[in-house]
């Protein structure tokens, strides 16, 4: 019996999507698939007769239209319940593959859970809970690790393809730290005992201002910020390009402030000197100290700091109290030498390493809680 090509392809085609040792191999299976549906595909390739048993060997795959209409036909089974069954042939492969493949990224994400030492079939078991009863998040692990688990368990159909694309066991390890951070943030913030929950109702603030001298990474500004969240200082002036609140760099300043540039008042000037001015004419009576190592600098424990006559009296104008206003420089340069002759102090950290600089974020709080110290706060 001769067989024109199409027949041909049609045999062979149910013949390797149907033998067990193709199957068992998906992308030897995917690649036969889509060399045939090529094949089948190519314009130069003629119908030829069309076959007249409506008994022909089915293929699981839908066919172009431009094929002559006895010819899909036959391919089809003769009706239309052949497409049905390749439609549910076809799921099932998908499904099969689904399957397989979410057990490797279950296997992987909790060999690294345990590395760890997260229990992680008592993780899976929250997580399926969650999504089977009533009884909501496991307070062991919190909502956001139970749904990052699922996230990368059960990805959304959206993002299957993403997740199929990446590095299994990189992706597998990233999850698990996620995972692991994210229980331990949530079993903090659970317990009674650990006070570093925003509870406070009413701020403490002190005659104590924060000048940026053109900081470029808002990263270090945030934390400034948050620094000075803590000391309870009464304004933060930036000048120049250090990112601010609501201006240059706003968002990335906000990831490691945390609202804190919410809490402490801003203001932003074009330059230091436009900021120095504004000082001497509205709070005169703060001592202008600038944070930078020079011929005059003395060590910032051997300065006196002019303070309040009482910080037990939150009802006090800060505004006009004796106090401090501290100038930050740049990360490279330091505070503009325009500005330092115009200080009334220059104080310094000690260094006693090869690099004769500390971290501007790290200075300030250094400094702020010596002022507080001096104080007696």
């Amino acid at each position: 019996m001769r067989f024109n090509i199409l027949t041909r392809v049609v045999l062979a085609t149910e013949f390797m999507v149907g033998n067990a040792f193709i199957c068992q191999f998906p992308s030897r299976r995917r690649a036969c698939i889509h060399g045939i549906n090529n094949l089948l595909t190519q314009k130069d390739v003629a119908p030829g007769p069309a076959p007249t048993r409506s008994d022909q060997p089915c293929i699981p795959f839908n066919f172009p239209r431009r094929f002559h209409s006895q010819t899909r036909t036959c391919l089809s089974g003769g009706n239309n319940n052949g497409l049905d069954s390749i439609s549910t042939i076809n799921d099932q492969i998908n499904k099969n593959e689904n399957d397989a493949s979410r057990q490797i990224r279950k296997g992987r994400l909790h060999y690294h859970l345990t590395e760890l030492g997260v229990d992680a079939d008592l993780l899976a078991d929250a997580a399926f809970r969650s999504v089977t009863t009533t009884e909501g998040f496991d307070s062991r692990f919190g909502k956001s690790a139970i749904k990052s688990y699922r996230s990368y368990i059960d990805p959304k159909p959206s993002k299957i393809e993403a997740v199929a694309r990446e590095n299994v066991d990189v992706a597998a390890n990233r999850y698990a730290r996620q995972i692991d951070f994210l229980s331990k943030r949530h079993r903090s913030s659970e317990a009674e005992w650990v006070r570093h929950i925003d509870t406070s109702e009413h701020r403490r603030t002190f005659p104590l201002v924060l000048v940026l001298d053109n900081l470029r990474s808002a990263a270090n500004v945030g934390s400034i910020y948050r620094s000075a969240d803590a000391c309870g200082c009464l304004e933060i002036l930036t000048t120049g390009i250090t990112p601010h609140p609501n201006g240059n760099g706003a968002e990335k300043l906000a990831k490691s402030a945390l609202g804190a540039e919410r809490i402490v008042n801003s203001k932003h000037f074009l330059t230091t000197k436009q900021a120095l001015d504004f000082l001497r004419d509205e709070r005169p009576n703060l001592l202008l100290v600038g944070m930078e190592t020079t011929e005059r600098s003395k060590c910032y424990t051997d300065v006196q700091y002019p303070g309040p006559q009482s910080i037990s009296n939150n009802d006090d104008d800060s505004t006009q109290s004796p106090g401090v206003a501290l100038f930050l420089g740049n990360e490279v340069s330091g505070v503009d030498t325009e500005i330092i002759p115009l200080l009334d102090e220059v104080v310094e950290i000690p260094m006693f390493g090869k690099k004769n600089s500390l971290n501007v974020a790290a200075c300030a709080p250094v400094v702020m809680y010596e002022i507080l110290r001096q104080w007696g706060v």
